[in-house]
């Protein structure tokens, strides 16, 4: 069975990558990790396009906060 991981974030770009790194250091055999940025405004999605969109299966841009 495949876990699926949803990470919602809006202006954590000083905590993603550490939030990612935690979740990817889960023992857990099987997941897929989803980032979704409800439209940051503080450089997390720039560390999401160049730091962990390698790292992770899936992120979601919002183009508005929701």
């Amino acid at each position: 069975m495949k876990v699926s991981i949803v990470i919602p974030c809006y202006n954590e770009k000083g905590t993603i990558e550490k939030i990612v790194e935690a979740v990817r250091d889960a023992p857990l055999e099987s997941r897929e990790i989803i980032v979704v940025d409800d439209c940051s405004q503080d450089g997390t999605q720039a560390v999401l396009k160049e730091s962990l969109s390698q790292l992770v299966d899936r992120i979601i841009y919002h183009p508005s906060n929701r």
